[in-house]
């Protein structure tokens, strides 16, 4: 049966239609759209470039091992499809065959977007919420790590920071970023992913941008934690030795240090991670592995594309463009 909208209705959606507008035509949202319809038009490009290459052949499936030593895990939702294909193709082509690759869903992968996957890497795996939430509740019960379940079940990165480590035959973890590609063979990391296990410091990128500023200044960050964080440390890409014991029980002890305001943050991953750089240990890539700024040179190994206007769609114009010497 047909209904209609109420007054209250009605006059609803016209202050927010006009409350939009306001904000396009008077307040710089103009510039947002158009950051946004270019963003959809060079991912569409990206996604089209996929299945043509796929056709020629130039882009074959990646043979991975369903279980391996070394996991290469990426959270990832149903609006980066295309970017985490390209990401991991960039990367595991230059693994032998020796990383199995594992997508945490956000919550909005459907089944179409799985099989867009396995079109590439066949023995892709999956970690669906449910089942992860089963692992951790196994792995870390009772009250000593309170704090650390609930952030795996609350936190939009739980999943990818705790989860991550539940594999029996995992001995290290490769977190990565779908906003990240590989130019060249990384080398550097590759050694480290060989080594990692054998002790429990990391590995990554350098990060010019003071993430921990953005929660609290670094002096009391340090004070509340009781122990140094690197504040140039990014979580972009991070080889990490599997977590056990020692590394899960630090990070119970960093969220019962931090203020609610913190857990609750969006960088609060980002900050627990540099402040394991800082208590385990870090080994820093070289320049050749580089963010998504003006630094950026033609010879970079890696380069993480940061989500803001000014980078991101530098993924596809300039990252997916060098990758196969095709443009937009």
């Amino acid at each position: 049966m047909k209904t209609t909208d109420s007054p209250q209705n009605l006059l609803h959606r016209i202050r927010k239609q006009l409350g939009y507008a306001k904000y396009v035509l008077l307040d710089g949202g103009h510039q947002e759209v158009r950051y946004k319809l270019r963003l959809k038009r060079l991912n569409s490009w990206a996604g089209n470039l996929l299945d043509k290459l796929a056709s020629e052949g130039v882009l074959n499936p990646i043979d991975t091992p369903v279980e391996s030593e070394i996991e290469v895990h990426m959270l990832c939702g149903h609006s980066h499809i295309t970017m985490g294909i390209w990401s991991l193709w960039s990367l595991l082509r230059w693994t032998d065959g020796k990383m199995t690759p594992v997508i945490h869903s956000d919550g909005s992968i459907t089944p179409e977007d799985v099989l867009r996957f396995r079109q590439f890497f066949p023995n892709i795996q999956f970690i669906w919420h449910e089942d992860a939430q089963k692992w951790v509740d196994q792995r870390l019960a009772g009250n000593e790590f309170e704090f650390l379940r609930s952030f795996f079940g609350t936190h939009f990165f739980g999943s990818r920071l705790v989860a991550s480590h539940m594999s029996e035959r995992a001995k290290v973890v490769v977190a990565l970023d779908s906003d990240v590609l590989f130019f060249d063979r990384p080398t550097e990391m590759l050694e480290q992913c060989l080594v990692a296990h054998e002790s429990l410091a990391l590995t990554s990128f350098r990060d010019e941008f003071d993430w921990v500023s953005v929660l609290a200044p670094v002096k009391e960050f340090e004070a509340r934690c009781g122990t140094r964080i690197e504040c140039g440390f990014n979580c972009g890409m991070v080889v990490i030795p599997k977590f056990g014991d020692e590394q899960f029980q630090f990070l119970e002890r960093m969220l019962r240090a931090y203020t609610p305001e913190w857990r609750a943050h969006y960088f609060a991953e980002q900050t627990l991670m540099a402040l394991m750089a800082g208590e385990f240990g870090w080994n820093e890539l070289p320049p050749s592995y580089q963010m998504g700024l003006a630094t950026n040179s033609s010879d970079a190994i890696a380069i993480h594309y940061v989500s803001n206007q000014a980078v991101r769609p530098r993924f596809f114009s300039e990252g997916v463009a060098q990758l196969v010497g095709r443009r937009p």
